[in-house]
């Protein structure tokens, strides 16, 4: 992915700073992005509930939303987590659809169900639920087989390395949030336009994780809103991820294409790359504004 300039891009003098300190060094930028006692690659710590397809999750900053909530993308990866372990089988796909929040300190139980059990595909679902309130339902595909026919159509954006991109500053109410914690860059962004760049980075390796790609995925409203050229708030119906060829990598870039906003409902997509443009993901999502907050405030 060769160095082009895309609008603004170029990097500037960033100032984001600690008291009586200069300038962030670019090895430091990364926040605390998974739970503690979560295991190597993982952003979420699942524990084992009362029988071996029941799973509990405590909702932390580090999953949590812009308004102090279970953060969609961190949610369906714990889906995905718990998928996983009660099947043995790696993701391919994973969909969820969002019906309530579940605030910071609150604990959620995941519930997996296998609806098909084949000799290379399991097909299965997870209900997350706090209480007798049902948070997300997720369907997911999990499993497959090596043909020898793997291949990629698409090809990654020429777009600045992270290293020139400008830091997207914090998004939250509180400062503390997934997003806030990540390191996430502008890669390429024109107020206006359709498509929306970021380059971001977890914790070591994790933004190339099955967790990390399903987590950052779940940036379409903030693409929106430079492609609306507006502030909005709102909130996510659904969210699909397709998890394609492996490849670790610190840095992963997402790209977002906005498509259209009818009746109030967004629509978007997101491809992700490696830093060698490998495609690593592939996503969807719908979300609901709620309101129009004025000029683009991110």
């Amino acid at each position: 992915m060769a160095k082009t300039d895309r609008g603004s891009n170029k990097r500037q003098d960033v100032r984001l700073t600690l008291s009586g300190e200069g300038p962030r060094p670019l090895t430091n930028l990364v926040g605390k992005t998974a739970q503690e006692g979560a295991e190597p690659n993982q952003i979420v710590s699942l524990e084992q509930g009362d029988h071996p397809t029941a799973w509990r999750l405590q909702v932390t900053n580090e999953l949590a939303g812009a308004t102090g909530t279970l953060h969609g993308g961190c949610g369906l990866a714990a889906a995905a987590a718990a998928l996983e372990r009660t099947t043995g089988r790696r993701l391919s796909y994973i969909s969820g659809q969002f019906l309530a929040r579940a605030s910071v300190g609150a604990e959620v139980d995941i519930e997996v169900i296998e609806l098909a059990v084949g000799n290379r595909i399991t097909q299965a679902a997870a209900t997350c639920s706090r209480g007798e309130t049902i948070v997300f339902r997720a369907a997911a595909a999990l499993g497959g087989h090596n043909l020898q026919v793997d291949r990629q159509w698409p090809t990654a954006p020429e777009v600045p390395a992270p290293e020139d991109c400008d830091i997207r500053g914090p998004t939250s109410q509180s400062g503390s949030s997934f997003n806030d914690f990540a390191d996430i860059r502008l890669a390429g962004q024109e107020p206006g336009e359709s498509d929306v760049y970021y380059w971001a980075r977890l914790d070591g390796n994790l933004a190339s994780s099955t967790q990390g790609l399903i987590a950052l995925a779940d940036l379409l409203p903030s693409g929106m809103r430079v492609s609306l050229d507006k502030g909005f708030r709102g909130s996510s119906l659904d969210h699909s991820v397709r998890l394609l060829t492996q490849e670790i990598s610190s840095w992963v870039l997402i790209c977002l294409r906005s498509a259209a906003i009818e009746n109030s409902i967004g629509h978007g997509s997101a491809e992700i790359y490696s830093q060698t443009g490998t495609l690593l993901a592939l996503a969807t999502q719908s979300f609901a504004i709620s309101s129009i907050t004025g000029f683009l405030d991110r």
